[in-house]
C-alpha cells in the first residue's frame, strides 16, 4: 500500500511540472536542430506531393494561375537578351510585380531551361527557408515555452494556402520568407540584416509598404512608452544611433535603387502592375464591404481557421490592453501589420485575387498571434479558476486539434491545385501553343492574360489591361475603354485577339480557336480584321452575362427587357439578337423569334447557331422550303460545317416528298 501511494505521488508531482503555465521541453541543441530540419523537409515534401498528384491526373505540369509565366517571360528575356523586357529585347517595361523574384528566376535559367521545375524548386526552397526563420522566430517569442514554438511552426508548415502557393510559380513564398526573416532580425536588433531584408521586401511586392509602415509605427510607439513609462518598460531595447544610421543608409540605398529602376524603365516609382491592378480592381469593380466580408472575414475564419481565430481575437484584446496601459508588447508589430495591410487593400485595391493570394502573407503572423492568444487565454483561465494544472493540457488539446484539422484540409487542397492547374493549362497554355503553331512569325496578339500566351506562343503580345502596356491604364474602368482598346489594337498593328469571353466578347465573327469547357471562362482566338471585328463594350458584355443568368433560371420576360436595352446600346451585335430570339421562342412568340434570328444572320451570315436555330424554327412551323433555304445559304458560305450538313439532311428526310411538291 505504501509503494502504491509513493508511485501515485510521483505521477502527481510530474503532472504538476508538465502543467505549469510556462514549461520548456528538455531538448538539447542537436534534437532542437533535428526538429527544425524535419519541419523544413516536411515543407518540401508536401508541396512536391501537390505537384505529383496533379501530374498523375492531368499528365502534364502546370500552374493554377497565369501570372507565373509573366515572371518567367521577363526572366527568360533578361537571361537571353540582358533586357528587362517582355518580348525579346523589345517592350522594356516594369511589368513585374516582383523584380527580385524575376532576377532570381533569370539566374536560374542559366542552370536549366525547364521553366516549370525552375519555378517549383524556387517556390519550395523559399518556403523551406521561411520555415527555418519561422522556427527561430517562434522560439524567440516563446522562449520559456519551446513546445509552443514547435506547435506554431507545425501549423505554419501545414497551412494549406502556403503549401498551395509554394508551387504556383509565384513570388509569395519569397515574400513571406523576407517578412518573417525581417521581423526576426528586428526582434534581435540586428541592424544590418534587418535593413537588408526590409529593403528587399519592397523589391518582392509593393504592398510591403504596409510592413515598412508597421515597423516604423511599432518602433515609434516603443520609444514613446519608454519615455512615458520607463520603469514598466526598462528591459526594452532600442537601436543605438549608429545602428539607426546604418539602417537608414542600407535600407535607403536598396529602395532608392528600386524606385530608380522603375522610374527609368516606365516613368513611375512602382511597377506597372501596381497601377493597373489598383485601377482595374477599384471599389467600382468590387465593393469594399464585399472585400471585408468574403476576402477577409470568410477567408480567415473558414474550416480549419475556426480553431485559431478565437485565440487570435484574445491576442488582439491582450495587445490593445497592454498598449493602453503603456506596457510594450513585442507582438504589437504583427498586429499593426495585419490591420494596416488589410486596410491598405480595403482602401486601395479591395480584391484578394484568386485563392486569396494577396492575403496569404498574413498567415505567418496570424498563426503566431493565435498561438500567443491561446497561451494568454489559458493562463487567464487558470488564474480565474485558481487551477493552473489544466491550462497547458487544454492548450495542447486546442493546438493538436488545429494541427489535425490543418492536415485534413491540406490534403483536400491538393485536389483544388490539380483542378485549377488543369483549368489554366487547357485555356492559356493550349491557346499559346495553338498561336505558336498556327500564326505567322512576327504576328502580334492582343490579350488580357499575358503570361502563358506570351511565354509559349513566342509572339509579341499587347496587354489590353495594362500590366505590360501601361498606356491602357488611363482608360481602365471607363465607359470608352473598349473603344480605346480598339484604337490601340489598330495603332499597334495587332493581328490576333485572344480573349476570355467574360472579359472581352467578340461578335459577328467566328473564332479560329476555342479553349475551355463547361461554358465557363472560354478562351477564343480571333483574326483581327479592321472594320469587321466587333468587340462589345463592357456594359453590353456585362449585360449579356446577366441575361445568360436570367435565361438559365427561365426568367425569359426579364431577359427580354434587358435585351431590348442592350440592342439600343449596340444594334450591331448578332449575339444580342440571337439571345432575344431564344427568349421569344421560350415565351411562345415564334414570329418575333424568327425576326430576331433573321436579323442576327443579316449582321453575321456565318452565324452557325443562328442558322441552325432558324432552320429548326421553320421545321417546327412545317416550312420545309425556308428551312432548307436557310441551311443551304449558310452551307454555301461554310461548306465544311458538318453539323449544318447533317441538320440539312435531317430536315430533308423529315418531310414527305408530296409535302415538298405541295410547298413548291
Amino acid at each position: 500500500m505504501a509503494k502504491s501511494s509513493k508511485k501515485q505521488f510521483k505521477v502527481q508531482k510530474s503532472a504538476k511540472i508538465i502543467l505549469n503555465p510556462e514549461f520548456n521541453l528538455k531538448i538539447n541543441n542537436s534534437l532542437w536542430y533535428g526538429i527544425m530540419v524535419v519541419l523544413m523537409i516536411l515543407s518540401a515534401i508536401i508541396p512536391y506531393y501537390f505537384i505529383q498528384y496533379a501530374f498523375s491526373i492531368n499528365h502534364y505540369y502546370s500552374f493554377p494561375l497565369d501570372d507565373p509565366w509573366i515572371h518567367l517571360q521577363f526572366a527568360k528575356n533578361l537571361a537571353e537578351y540582358g533586357s528587362f523586357s517582355y518580348f525579346k529585347n523589345e517592350v522594356v517595361t516594369s511589368g513585374s510585380t516582383s523584380p527580385l523574384y524575376t532576377f532570381i528566376l533569370a539566374a536560374g535559367f542559366f542552370f536549366t531551361k525547364n521553366e516549370m521545375w525552375l519555378s517549383y524548386i524556387t517556390g519550395i526552397l523559399f518556403f523551406a527557408v521561411s520555415v527555418y526563420f519561422y522556427f527561430k522566430l517562434t522560439h524567440d517569442v516563446f522562449a520559456k515555452e519551446n513546445w509552443l514554438a514547435i506547435m506554431a511552426s507545425l501549423l505554419f508548415v501545414l497551412e494549406k494556402w502556403l503549401n498551395f502557393i509554394s508551387v504556383t510559380g509565384m513570388e509569395t513564398t519569397l515574400y513571406i520568407l523576407l517578412l518573417v526573416a525581417c521581423y526576426y532580425y528586428y526582434r534581435k536588433m540586428n541592424a544590418v540584416l534587418f535593413a537588408v531584408t526590409l529593403g528587399l521586401t519592397l523589391w518582392t511586392r509593393p504592398d510591403a509598404i504596409a510592413f515598412i509602415i508597421a515597423l516604423a509605427v511599432d518602433y515609434i510607439f516603443r520609444m514613446y512608452i519608454i519615455m512615458r513609462a520607463p520603469k514598466e518598460n526598462s528591459g526594452i531595447r532600442l537601436f543605438a544611433n549608429k545602428e539607426l544610421i546604418k539602417i537608414g543608409i542600407i535600407f535607403g540605398a536598396i529602395i532608392l535603387i528600386y524606385f530608380a529602376m522603375n522610374y527609368f524603365i516606365s516613368g513611375s516609382l512602382l511597377p506597372n502592375t501596381y497601377g493597373a491592378k489598383v485601377k482595374y480592381y477599384s471599389a467600382e469593380f468590387r465593393s469594399r464591404a464585399d472585400f471585408l466580408k468574403v476576402d477577409v472575414w470568410e477567408y480567415f475564419t473558414e474550416s480549419a481557421y475556426i480553431l485559431i481565430f478565437i485565440p487570435f481575437v484574445f491576442a488582439v484584446y491582450k495587445l490593445l490592453f497592454d498598449s493602453v496601459r503603456l506596457k510594450y508588447n513585442s507582438l504589437l508589430m504583427p498586429l499593426i501589420f495585419i490591420g494596416g495591410f488589410i486596410f491598405m487593400y480595403w482602401y486601395q485595391l479591395p480584391y484578394a485575387h484568386r485563392f486569396g493570394r494577396y492575403m496569404m502573407p498574413l498567415f505567418p503572423f496570424y498563426i503566431l498571434l493565435s498561438v500567443y492568444g491561446g497561451r494568454e487565454f489559458f493562463k487567464w483561465l487558470g488564474r480565474y479558476l485558481n487551477d493552473t494544472k489544466l491550462i497547458n493540457g487544454l492548450n495542447i488539446i486546442l493546438l493538436a486539434s488545429a494541427i489535425i484539422y490543418f492536415a485534413v484540409v491540406l490534403n483536400e487542397n491538393k485536389e483544388l491545385y490539380q483542378d485549377q492547374s488543369r483549368h489554366i493549362y487547357i485555356r492559356q497554355v493550349e491557346t499559346a501553343k495553338w498561336l505558336k503553331n498556327n500564326t505567322p512569325q512576327g504576328s502580334i496578339v492582343a490579350t488580357h492574360d499575358v503570361g502563358a500566351i506570351a511565354f509559349y506562343s513566342e509572339r509579341k503580345v499587347i496587354d489590353v489591361v495594362g500590366l505590360i502596356n501601361p498606356e491602357f491604364i488611363q482608360k481602365l474602368n471607363t465607359k470608352d475603354f473598349v473603344g480605346f482598346v480598339e484604337e490601340q489594337i489598330k495603332k499597334q498593328n495587332v493581328n490576333y485577339l485572344a480573349f476570355l469571353k467574360e472579359w472581352f466578347q467578340v461578335v459577328n465573327q467566328n473564332p479560329l480557336f476555342t479553349a475551355g469547357e463547361n461554358n465557363f471562362e472560354i478562351m477564343n482566338v480571333y483574326k483581327y480584321e479592321p472594320g469587321k471585328t466587333h468587340i462589345l463594350s463592357s456594359e453590353v458584355n456585362g449585360g449579356i452575362e446577366y441575361v445568360s443568368k436570367l435565361l438559365n433560371t427561365k426568367q425569359f420576360k426579364q431577359a427580354e427587357g434587358v435585351l431590348k436595352q442592350l440592342i439600343a446600346m449596340d444594334p450591331n451585335s448578332s449575339l444580342t439578337y440571337y439571345l432575344m430570339a431564344y427568349s421569344y421562342s421560350a415565351l411562345g412568340d415564334q414570329k418575333s423569334s424568327e425576326g430576331n434570328l433573321k436579323k442576327a444572320l443579316e449582321i453575321f451570315p456565318d452565324y452557325h447557331d443562328a442558322a441552325i436555330s432558324l432552320a429548326v424554327l421553320y421545321k417546327t412551323l412545317n416550312n420545309r422550303v425556308e428551312a432548307q433555304k436557310t441551311l443551304e445559304t449558310y452551307i454555301s458560305r461554310n461548306p465544311g460545317d458538318s453539323i449544318a450538313i447533317k441538320k440539312l439532311n435531317e430536315i430533308r428526310l423529315s418531310f414527305p416528298k408530296d409535302s415538298s411538291e405541295n410547298q413548291k
